[in-house]
């Protein structure tokens, strides 16, 4: 793996994970951005401890922030807590949306079991609630498919789990890619369409924008979907 580190000082790494890699160390023996990271630091000499502060799924690309010591672990958790990372996505979606500009508000119920989250009442037991706000960029049509597709901007206001991917296929409007939320016509390895080839392996989603303590970090999303948006 071609480690992408954004911003690095003694406290902590901004990295770039790339699509289909996992935050961390799994069941698998795939590689992922810890051990990445801890061998990186071994061949300087320097302690390998790597904390992860906020999480992508391994489909999802896009800025990651990693904790060099337990100390600084447990400073940006609060941060992060408290809600003072400003985290913004790209995401393209199947379908259009009504309102140009807008806001989610839901209330999130995560299955361990199936790692999978839904919307629930907010009286439910263990429901969480989850918020976001969306701007609509631009949307295109599929030659290939037919099929409207909307480049969308995403501040989450809350992180829950899947909540982006959750909140936008509730309202029938799913990631392109997203197999797990979608329907069986969101992804499919068979469809020719240029589109559906360049997410054959992941969503349509990047974590593109991180502001902490007054540092903003940002990066081009890399997947050709977004560039057929320019």
């Amino acid at each position: 793996m071609d480690l992408q580190i954004i911003y690095e000082d003694d406290k902590m790494f901004v990295c770039n994970k790339p699509t289909g890699v996992l935050a961390q160390s799994g069941k698998s023996f795939d590689v992922d951005m810890v051990s990445a990271l801890m061998t990186y630091r071994k061949k300087k000499g320097e302690d390998t401890f790597v904390g992860v502060i906020n999480r992508l799924d391994r489909q999802v690309s896009g800025l990651m922030v990693f904790a060099k010591t337990k100390q600084e672990a447990a400073i940006l958790n609060k941060l992060l807590q408290q809600k003072e990372f400003n985290k913004h996505y790209y995401a393209v979606v199947c379908g259009k949306l009504d309102e140009d500009k807008g806001t989610f508000v839901d209330y999130l119920l995560k299955d361990g079991k199936t790692n999978t989250s839904t919307v629930v009442s907010k009286d439910r037991k263990d429901a969480k609630r989850a918020e976001l706000e969306y701007e609509v960029i631009k949307s295109i049509i599929d030659e290939n498919t037919g099929k409207n597709l909307t480049l969308v901007k995403i501040r989450l206001i809350t992180g829950r789990h899947h909540q982006i991917r959750v909140q936008f296929a509730v309202r029938g409007l799913p990631l392109e890619g997203d197999s797990k939320y979608g329907d069986a016509d969101t992804i499919s390895m068979n469809d020719k369409s240029s589109l559906h080839k360049n997410c054959a392996d992941g969503i349509a989603l990047c974590a593109y924008s991180l502001q902490i303590r007054k540092q903003e970090f940002e990066i081009e999303p890399e997947a050709s979907i977004f560039k057929m948006f320019e």
